[in-house]
């Protein structure tokens, strides 16, 4: 029985205060900075990844098998389609993806859309560490863990980032007229404006 070969590969997720997490890389090869964060949620990883509110966060899934029903385009949450999480971390990554709506698997959708994702991390450690001490920023990467811990140094702080007018969608329709504020709005909520007969103006919350 062959080994896989990304199991014989290591990649680390290092936290700005030196705590480290080794793993294999996933998704896209090469290193990623950006705020460590988690998820509770049970089910719709496609929907964290395009989750506008997500960008320039490292997104942690406490659920311990993630991919197992692939990727399509119809879930995404984001207007362009497009992942915007910084990273992405899991436990276990299922080896196949087996649902009747899959397009893609999730490791070769991330590899497409340039994510860092790293995979047989302990998320459940993790997860107790950023509860307990608050979430910052993060590196990971197949890079020294002195590397990384240097970029996750220097990764910008989100306080005062304008991430808004990297995510701000925009929509439309022939009737009322709906301007929406956008603090990173998620197409299904403009999609049921429309849906419901809505012209829609999102306006970044910064002017």
């Amino acid at each position: 029985m062959s080994m896989d070969p990304t199991k014989l590969e290591r990649a680390h997720l290092v936290l700005a205060d030196g705590s480290v997490f080794p793993g294999h890389p996933y998704g896209a090869r090469g290193t990623t900075t950006g705020e460590a964060v988690f998820t509770t949620t049970m089910t719709g990883y496609q929907e964290v990844l395009t989750d506008p509110s997500y960008t320039g966060q490292i997104v942690t899934m406490t659920a311990p098998e993630i991919g197992n029903v692939g990727v399509n385009a119809a879930d995404a949450e984001s207007v362009d389609g497009k992942p915007h999480v910084a990273g992405f971390v899991l436990r276990d990554a299922s080896p196949i993806a087996s649902n009747w709506r899959s397009e893609q698997t999730l490791d070769a959708y991330l590899a497409e859309h340039g994510i860092v994702a790293i995979s047989g991390v302990d998320t459940r450690k993790l997860t107790r560490h950023l509860r307990d001490n608050g979430s910052q920023n993060a590196a990971i990467g197949t890079a020294p863990v002195e590397e990384l811990l240097r970029r996750a140094r220097e990764a910008p702080d989100m306080a005062g980032l304008d991430l808004v007018r990297q995510v701000t969608p925009r929509a439309g329709s022939p009737e009322h007229h709906v301007v929406a504020i956008d603090f990173g709005a998620k197409k299904n909520i403009l999609r049921c404006l429309v849906d419901s007969g809505c012209r829609v103006t999102v306006v970044p919350a910064t002017t």
